[in-house]
């Protein structure tokens, strides 16, 4: 399964990529700290889960995620994030999870 990783801090990518490497059958296949470069990478490779944070530049991971479900049915979106606040929203995106920092293993 080729996943992404949306987050403006850098540590998230290393983080990220760090625990989902421990999964079978998972493959980090980029990284990207604004949501226009993952969008684009998106539409060019074949990417099956894409875990986005919501406190972004210039566009919010809602915003990301509410787009790429119009235009990427198939792409499960998975929030990381500190904000509690939003999770009934992103369900109602069709979110497949919702996760609070800190991240750990056992909670993907």
């Amino acid at each position: 399964m080729n996943v992404i990783v949306v987050d403006d801090e850098r540590a998230m990518h290393l983080i990220m990529s760090r625990l989902l490497g421990k999964l079978p059958n998972i493959e980090v296949v980029g990284c990207f700290s604004d949501t226009f470069a993952a969008e684009q990478f998106i539409h060019e490779h074949d990417v099956h889960v894409a875990f986005v944070d919501i406190s972004m530049p210039q566009e919010n991971g809602m915003q990301f995620a509410e787009r790429m479900t119009r235009q990427q049915p198939g792409l499960y979106i998975i929030f990381i994030t500190t904000h509690k606040d939003y999770a009934l929203e992103a369900f109602e995106l069709h979110a497949l999870d919702y996760i609070v920092k800190p991240v750990s293993l056992d909670r993907i």
